[in-house]
C-alpha cells in the first residue's frame, strides 16, 4: 500500500499515542517512522518500539538527536555515541530528524559488544530534505498502527457528547 509521508507520520504518531507513549516522543516516533520507511528499514523494527512503553527506543532517541547535537560543538563533524542495545534499528532514523547536513551516518558495535552511532555532520549546514513523495507500507504494519491509534478513540456516549465529542446535532443531516 502506497502511502503520503504525511499520512505515514500521522499514523504512527497516533500509534505511539495508542500504545502509551507520551505527546512529542510520539511525534518523533511518526516523523522517525517515514525517514525508516523511506531508507527501507524492517516495518518489525517499528512494531517492536511500540511494544513497550516503558522501555523503548521511542522514549530514549529523541535524546540521542539532542546528544549528536551538543557532541558536534564539543567534538567536530565527526561523532560516536554509544547506544542501548535495540536502539540500533530505528537510531539512522530517528539522525534523519536533526536539521544539520548529515553527510554519512553508520551503525557499528563497540568494542565491549555495544551498539553505537557515528556520524559526519556539517552544523553550520541546514538538512535537506530527502524523503520520497510516496512510501510502500505493508498491510500488516498499517493494520497494526490503526489499531493501536484506535486506543485513543473516546467511546461514543451520551456524557461524552454532551462534553463535545462527535458531530453536533447541527451537523447531523
Amino acid at each position: 500500500m502506497s502511502f503520503s509521508a504525511n499520512e505515514i507520520a500521522g499514523l504512527a504518531q497516533k500509534a505511539a499515542r495508542g500504545a502509551g507513549f507520551p505527546p512529542r516522543q510520539a511525534e518523533l516516533f511518526g516523523a522517525a517512522a517515514v525517514h525508516h520507511l523511506a531508507g527501507g528499514g524492517p516495518p518489525a523494527a517499528l512494531d517492536r518500539a511500540l511494544a513497550n512503553a516503558t522501555d523503548s527506543p521511542v522514549l530514549r532517541l529523541p535524546l540521542l538527536i539532542e546528544d549528536v547535537l551538543r557532541a558536534l560543538t564539543l567534538t567536530g563533524p565527526e561523532v560516536t555515541l554509544t547506544l542501548q542495545p535495540g536502539d540500533e534499528a530505528l537510531a539512522l532514523a530517528y539522525t534523519g530528524l536533526i536539521n544539520i547536513q548529515v553527510d554519512w551516518a553508520r551503525i557499528d558495535q563497540s568494542e565491549d559488544g555495544l551498539p553505537r552511532l557515528t556520524l559526519c555532520a556539517r552544523s553550520d549546514t541546514p538538512a535537506r530534505p530527502r524523503l520520497p513523495a510516496r512510501i510502500d507500507v505493508p498491510a500488516e504494519l498499517v493494520a497494526h498502527f490503526g489499531q493501536l491509534a484506535s486506543e485513543t478513540y473516546v467511546a461514543s456516549s451520551g456524557a461524552s457528547r454532551d462534553a463535545g465529542a462527535g458531530a453536533g446535532n447541527i451537523d447531523n443531516d
